[in-house]
């Protein structure tokens, strides 16, 4: 009889430990499932911002492209060469911010779909064109994206 009173309170002590320990448990779980809402939330923020951001660079580089057509003085060719990437900007700045070392990829996918061989016309174009531009092009990311489409509009800006 002792034995089995000391066998329902082993079970029971055991009983009760595990129900404390559940109960602490499923408070952490409770207190992750609020902090991931929140940063899912905080995430969907971060998102819609940098579409943002995107969409707006976009503006000013067609803006700026848009004032160099305007002057005629500008080789046409060059300003043909570069329009794909102005005008396709926020999906190449989307592409190279999910990634390092997606900008070549992202702006080689817009071009040919643009017309093809028209990448390998780009491409001659940043081997010619001077070191800050072949740098950002080099660099493979979104500064580079950046840097570049702000330089490659300069440049053309200066001529």
């Amino acid at each position: 009889m002792i034995f089995v009173l000391v066998i329902i309170a082993i079970f029971v002590a055991v009983s009760v430990y595990f129900f404390f320990k559940v109960e602490s448990l499923q408070r952490e779980i409770i207190l992750m499932k609020r902090e991931m809402t929140g940063t899912k939330k905080e995430n969907k923020l971060y998102v819609e911002a940098v579409a943002t951001i995107a969409q707006r660079h976009e503006e000013i580089a067609k803006k700026k492209l848009l004032d160099l057509r305007k002057n005629e003085a500008l080789d046409t060719k060059v300003i043909e060469i570069i329009t794909p990437m102005v005008n396709n900007y926020a999906i190449i700045f989307n592409d190279s911010i999910r990634a390092k070392g997606k900008l070549q990829s992202a702006v080689k996918k817009v071009y040919e779909g643009y017309q093809k061989g028209s990448y390998k016309t780009f491409s001659n174009h940043i081997a010619q064109s001077n070191t800050e531009i072949k740098r950002a092009w080099s660099s493979n990311n979104i500064n580079g994206c950046i840097i570049m489409v702000d330089a490659l509009l300069q440049s053309e800006n200066k001529k």
